[in-house]
Formats: C-alpha cells, structure tokens, sequence
C-alpha cells in the first residue's frame, strides 16, 4: 500500500514543508483523519472546509504539513474515489424540501431529489439514499431515497442504519445462494479421494457454547522423544470459492463477516458457512492442514501443508476444555482425545512462555458481551471469565499463522502479510507520561527495544489497581494492523513473518493465504494479474475497518439503551482518556465510557459521576462529577452540542487504530487488544480471539 506524496514548494504555518497525501478519509464531522497507508507513517488530523466534499470511507487528496507538536494536520483538497454510492441518515423536512441529515450529525446534509415508488416519506425516520449529485462547488449532496429503515427509537432499525452507512450488506444475491447451494448438504468419498486422510487421527473443535460454526480444528501427537506434532486444520473454503466466480467476488466485495450483539453478517452463504466449511463432528470436511513438529523447548523443527479430509471427533467449549484441565470429568470423551487435550495444555504453557521470550505483547483487558433478544433489544452485559482454554487456542493459532507465513515466504510465494508496524514514537511519549503519572516507571518504553519496556509496564500492571486502565492506555497506543503485499514484520506477536490462515470463513485475505498455499503445493505462484495483492490489501483493510466501526457502534448503543434508565444515578468511575474537553470515565464494571467535562482530570484518576445525560441514537453517555469540583479540576468550557472526541488515532483502531483509538464511546477492549496482538475475537459465542 502506497501513499502518495509529492513535496512542495511552499511551507506550511510552522515551517514545515507540505505535500500532496493520498489516502482513506475517516470522517467525524467536524474533523477527520487520513489514515496513513505508509509504514511508521501516523494518521493525517483533517480539518477545514474540504471536509465537506468527502464522506466516511472516501479516498482523498490531502494538503499535509506538519504541525510543532509532529503530529501532520491537512486540508481536503479533493476526492479520488467514492467509496458508496449511497448515503443512510434521519430524513427531515426543511420548509417544502426533503433532506437527509447524516449519521455524523455535523456532517452536511443531503437533499432529496425524490423518492423511489412505494416509498413513502415518513419525517424522523432513518432512510437511505441512493446520491445522484455529490458536494461539489458548495452544492449538497442529492439524491433519490430508496428505502425507509424505521424510528430511530427502534434498536433494529439503528443497527440496519448502521450496516448500510457502512456498506455492509446482509442480502446475498440470488445467483451467489444459488452458486453456495450447488455444491449440495454432503459430501461424497469421490470429493475427497485425492486428498491426505486424516479421519482416524484424534483431532476436535474447540469453541464458544453458542458458536454456530466451527472453521478450525486441532489435533497433538506425541513423537515421542520429546517431540509434538501439532495440526492445526482450516475449512477448505478455496475449494468451493474459485477465484473470478460471482461466489467469490461477492466474498471480496465484503471481505469479512460482521459480528453484532442481535446478529451475525456472514461472508459467505449459509450453505458453506453453517454447513460444508463448518467442521461438525461425526462427518467427512475438507481442510487444509498446517502439521508442526515442536520440541520440548517450544521451537518449532518442521513444518508442513496438506490438502486433506478429517472427521471431527468431538466438539467442544472452552468450559469443557478447561474442565479436562483442572482434572475433572466431561462426557462422551473418547480417550486418544482427552490424552491429546491434556498435551495441549502442557504444550500451551510452553509456547505461551517462549512467544513472551521473544518480546509478544500480550494485553489484559475485560471482555462484555452484550445479550439482546431476538428482536435486538439489549438485556444486559455479562462479563466473559478469561480461562486457559482461550489461550490454548490463541497459541496454535497463532503458531499455524506464522508457519504457513515463513513457508510461503521463503518458498518466495507472493501473499498478503498481515503488517504491525512499531508505535508512533510520539504516542509513546505521551504514554510514558500518562503511566508515570499512574506511579510506574515507564520512561524506557521510549527506548530502542520498546517490546521488552512495554512488557515490562505489563508486568507492573498486574496486581495494580488501575490495570485495566493501564492496558488500555497501552493498546491505544499501538498503530493499527493492516494487510500488505510487503512486511517489516507483527509488533504485537514479535515475529518476522505473519499471515492469516486461520478464517478463510470469515475473512478474505485468510481464503487468498489458501490459494497461496495451494499454488505452493501444486510447484506454482498464484496467479494475481486480476486480483493484485496491494489493491486487495488496501480493500481488505478498509472493509475490516468498517466491520469494526459497526461492532463497535452498536455496542455503544446498546449500552446506552440500557444505561439510559440510570439517569440521575452515581456511579464509581476511573478516567480512560484525557482530552481538550474533559476526560472519558469507564462506568464501574459495566465495560461503558461517558464524557465527563472537566478539566484537570488525569488518567487512572477515581472519580464518583453522576449519569446526566445519554444519547440512545449515537450511543454516548454525559456525565457529571458528584458535589463540588475538587481543587484543581474545573468545568470545561465545552459546548453540549455534542460528545467531545479522543484526538489522534480512530475508532476501533488496532496496533494503531483498530484497536486502539475509539473515538468518544466505549469500546470492546479484549478484542481490541487481542487485535492489538494478531487476535481479533470470535463473536457468535467465540469467546477469547483465536490467534488471529
């Protein structure tokens, strides 16, 4: 992924030189940022009046410069790519005209040229429009309105305003049903005859209990002399979905399955999904396979890739798992199966301890799950326990991406890396600053191995008090993962060379690592021409990021249907983040965030807020201190208009940016700091990430 910079002659307001960024706008409405598709290059801070010829996810030209602080602020200058063609917001009527007002409520508005038939106009509700006319030369945006979504008091129509905003569409097209559906319920020994069987080898799932599918297996055997070999085994989906067919341009075009509390929008169709890419236990799946013979050390030895057919034995939950564990029983477990599991466990300690060796990070946070009824209505948070059975995932996972990775790599077979570049070293700076003002000694996460420094604050944090807030701190202070034709190698996990393997079911650069892998066992290069890697990336990338900013939202406001009927109450609160207009407080232990506008505050601070104000159709929550402002803390003068915003950084960003900077509204922080890592969590019951 290149951007684009081309030096100018004048120079900006602090004297530094400005140039010409291409790149992805990530809209807030009254500012924005250019997100950075330039290695240990930061994000771009949009502001001025350019801002109202791009909308969220637009590629732009940018006017960039320098500011004294380091951080680069610019200018829209133009839009080179739309990325939608349509536009979702509450429809209004202003005097005798129309107009759709954008999600981003500072956002300009839309007029409506017309409606498409049987749409009937309904005043307040969310709608969509198809744009006919974009801003241009002071001119709004136009266009026809083509579906009325509902109140925006009904969660439902929230959510579907959320996902269409977003592009993220949850109709498959007929002949894409109809292309899944082909392949039939079962599978026939002719389909699999060709392939390595591994079908009397003791290989299971491991999920969470409402897991719907289930895309990766595992298997241990002991070779005896101290040696393990470890199989880790992935739904076939290049089997089914060949490049260039409408499956698979579908597949593309939304890049990832979409996780949501009241529901899931899968990748690909059911009938591979729920079905034929799903590993049920008892019934013949193709895979591919990655086999890892590890020593007693931890190193991996050898490595291998297969094409081959298995039979789950068994499927299990990480309760069941971590019951095996600590010794007690579980039902219908045949014997190879429970002695392999109990290596896992010896095994996962071993690969745990060497990966943190080499400097992985390995971030601590909460995980919430929200739980809504089938009408998407929230019912309550529940706090997910954090058991060994997640990790023992996470490690194989995590071992079989980087093995497939150096395969390929140094079989010189050209695929997408999964990038983590180091932080920003000004992010550090003012990390190191905001941990030494919690009481830790921080200053050396500044220095020339900043892995082992923040390892070390890591360990710090464990039995400290504010250790949730110190996690967050650190993962918001990561640069966002990405996919890239090239790699300096994964920050977060410590190694050289990274892939996604593990999830060709719900994550498209996952199904192009198969082809890779595919081409490599047939003596060939996948063939790219129609399809090149660094277009593919940047697509991948920006649909990811999509997928995270609608995960997010609408945990947002589901947290804030259900903490609206707290108004008025007090509450224990710990300041997250501090900006210009206030701080951001975590709410107990109910894994939400509010604006608390005052100033003074800072990070780890204990302050009892009372619940003010909240905004069930964009998800925030104004607070206020309970009695008199302590000595030295005053109220921010900030208009109520609107809630304040985390500066730098962007919502749901990762090593970087998704996970990581949440823009003004709480955020899903275990997965975000798995992310952070290389993991990036399950949804659909998943639990803890699985190393990817």
């Amino acid at each position: 992924m290149k951007s684009h910079w081309k030096k100018r002659e004048t120079r900006g307001a602090s004297g530094g030189h400005e140039a010409i960024v291409e790149g992805v706008i990530q809209h807030k409405g009254t500012f924005a940022f250019l997100l950075s598709e330039k290695p240990g290059v930061g994000d771009v801070f949009i502001r001025g009046r350019g801002l109202d010829l791009a909308m969220d996810g637009d590629r732009v030209q940018a006017r960039v410069r320098p500011e004294k602080s380091g951080r680069l602020a610019g200018e829209i200058i133009a839009v080179v790519k739309r990325a939608h063609s349509s536009m979702v917001g509450i429809l209004k009527k202003v005097k005798d005209t129309w107009a759709l007002f954008p999600e981003k409520g500072s956002a300009p508005p839309a007029l409506v040229s017309g409606f498409a038939q049987k749409i009937t106009p309904m005043e307040g509700a969310f709608a969509v429009l198809e744009v006919k006319r974009w801003p241009e030369g002071g001119n709004p945006a136009s266009g026809l309105v083509t579906e009325i979504l509902g109140d925006p008091a009904d969660m439902r129509a929230r959510i579907d305003s959320i996902l269409r905003s977003r592009g993220i569409n949850e109709i498959f097209p007929p002949e894409v049903i109809a292309q899944a559906e082909s392949f039939g319920a079962r599978l026939e020994p002719a389909q699999w005859q060709a392939r390595e069987s591994l079908i009397d080898l003791p290989i299971c799932t491991i999920d969470g209990a409402d897991a719907k599918d289930f895309d990766d297996a595992v298997s241990l055997e002991d070779l005896g002399g101290g040696l393990l070999r470890l199989g880790v085994h992935i739904a076939d989906v290049g089997h089914y979905v060949k490049t260039g067919t409408e499956l698979d341009k579908e597949a593309y075009e939304r890049a990832t399955s979409v996780y949501l509390p009241d529901r899931v929008v899968p990748m690909l169709p059911p009938a591979l999904s729920d079905n034929l890419c799903s590993l049920v236990p008892r019934q013949e799946r193709l895979t591919m396979s990655a086999f890892m013979d590890i020593n007693a050390a931890g190193k991996v030895v050898k490595r291998r890739l297969a094409e081959t057919v298995i039979r789950s034995w068994r499927r299990f939950t990480y309760e069941e798992i971590q019951t095996l564990i600590d010794g007690g029983k579980v039902p219908d477990v045949p014997k190879a199966v429970e002695e392999a599991v109990m290596r896992m466990s010896a095994l996962t300690d071993v690969l745990y301890k060497r990966r943190v060796a080499r400097g992985a990070l390995d971030f601590n946070l909460p995980e919430y799950k929200i739980n809504a009824d089938p009408h998407g209505r929230p019912l309550g948070v529940s706090l997910r326990p954090r058991l060994k059975s997640h990790r023992l995932i996470e490690e194989f996972m995590l071992l079989a991406n980087e093995a497939v990775a150096t395969e390929l790599f140094e079989a010189k077979i050209p695929f997408l890396h999964r990038r983590h570049d180091s932080p920003d070293p000004l992010k550090l700076k003012a990390l190191s600053a905001a941990l030494g003002e919690m009481g830790l000694t921080a200053g050396h996460i500044e220095g020339a191995n900043a892995q082992k420094g923040l390892q070390d604050v890591l360990r710090q944090a464990e039995n400290h008090p504010l250790t949730n807030i110190i996690n967050s701190l650190m993962v918001r202070s990561m640069r966002q993962a990405v996919y890239s034709p090239e790699s300096q190698g994964h920050f977060g996990i410590a190694t050289r060379f990274y892939s996604h393997f593990t999830s060709p079911i719900r994550r498209y650069p996952d199904l192009m690592t198969h082809r890779a892998v595919k081409a490599f066992l047939a003596g060939r290069k996948e063939n790219h021409a129609a399809l090149p890697l660094d277009k593919a990336g940047v697509h991948c990338s920006e649909r990811e990021r999509a997928a995270a900013d609608a995960e997010h939202k609408s945990v947002d406001i589901m947290r804030a249907e259900m903490i609206k009927e707290l108004v008025g109450t007090i509450m224990d609160g710990a300041v997250t983040t501090v900006i210009d207009s206030g701080a951001f407080i975590m709410l107990g232990s109910t894994g939400a965030e509010g604006l608390l506008r005052v100033n003074g505050l800072k990070p780890g601070a204990k302050v009892k807020v009372m619940i003010a104000a909240v905004d069930t159709a964009e998800g925030k929550i104004d607070l206020s201190l309970e009695g008199a402002p302590a000595a030295g803390v005053t109220q921010a003068q900030q208009p109520r208009g609107g809630q304040g915003r985390r500066p730098g950084g962007r919502p749901g960003g990762r090593p970087g940016g998704r996970p990581g900077q949440r823009q003004g509204a709480p955020l899903n922080f275990a997965r975000v700091a798995r992310d952070n890592a290389g993991g990036k969590g399950r949804g659909k019951g998943r639990g803890r990430g699985r190393g990817k």
